[in-house]
């Protein structure tokens, strides 16, 4: 017990976050399972993919606002007080950090509850779905379909939309933070296209049948605390760190101390 706390010691918030994530993921923990009422529409919905996969979210998420970071940084701050290379890595690190707590959250709640998403019967094909009658409850289940397995029970909260509120409420509030004229219509247009884009990708999460309306509702509600704590905590509220300032140097050649001894223009 003494070395594992002595190693848990030595490890960084990183080092435990993916420890936890990875915990969650591995499916060592005993997975919750909530049942299904037999014949239920909400669950009949055939499975028909997603509009917005996971690859272009993830995409989404990591390489857009490292882009958009560098760009603003370079454009609006490149002068000779502040690095806006190392200031955009070190925000894009602690953005990094957010999503990552996100997803923590979202998958472990996931896991615990278990709830059938609405292409549940076309996914599963619980057996116990060919026995049941009328609106009879089957509280346990057991799917035939193994491969969709991890499809079929995951649908509280909406991970897509988690991850889409996190990126685009942070970029549209980030643009406004860092840009010189955040009033201007270009920036207003290209914060409202942060903003529908997270509206966009939840609103597919239903119309694909991939998640219930309170599902994606959980996950914008769930999203928010976790954004501000990116914004406010981990990044500052965008204030630049001294540690990406240039050392301003002292002119040479002349002695400002205090201490110097003045002199004279009186002739002796």
């Amino acid at each position: 017990m003494d070395k594992i706390k002595y190693l848990w010691s030595k490890t960084n918030r990183w080092h435990r976050a993916f420890f936890i994530f990875f915990v969650v993921e591995s499916k060592v923990l005993p997975a919750g399972q909530l049942g299904f009422t037999c014949n239920d529409p909400a669950l009949s919905y055939p499975y028909t993919g997603d509009t917005i996969s996971l690859k272009l979210l993830l995409v989404t998420t990591i390489v857009l606002p490292l882009a958009v970071m560098l760009i603003v940084e370079r454009q609006y701050h490149s002068d000779k007080t502040v690095k806006p290379k190392q200031q955009a890595l070190s925000w894009f690190k602690e953005y990094l950090f957010g999503v990552l707590l996100n997803l923590i959250v979202i998958q472990t709640i996931k896991l615990m509850v278990g709830s059938p998403r609405p292409h549940f019967f076309d996914t599963c094909s619980p057996k116990e779905a060919l026995t049941c009658t009328d609106s009879e409850y089957v509280p346990t289940y057991t799917c035939t379909k193994a491969h969709w397995m991890s499809q079929s029970d995951r649908s509280f909260p909406s991970g897509h939309t988690s991850l889409a509120v996190h990126t685009g409420l942070f970029l549209a509030y980030y643009i406004r933070r860092r840009t010189s004229r955040p009033s201007s219509k270009t920036i207003r247009l290209i914060q409202a296209v942060c903003i529908a884009s997270a509206i966009v990708c939840s609103v597919s999460r239903m119309t694909d049948h991939r998640h219930h309306w309170w599902d994606v509702l959980a996950g914008a509600t769930l999203a928010t605390p976790i954004l501000f704590y990116t914004i406010y905590s981990l990044c500052e509220n965008f204030e630049c760190n001294h540690h990406h300032k240039v050392p301003t140097e002292e002119p040479t050649g002349v002695d400002t101390s205090l201490d110097a001894p003045l002199i004279s223009t009186r002739e002796t």
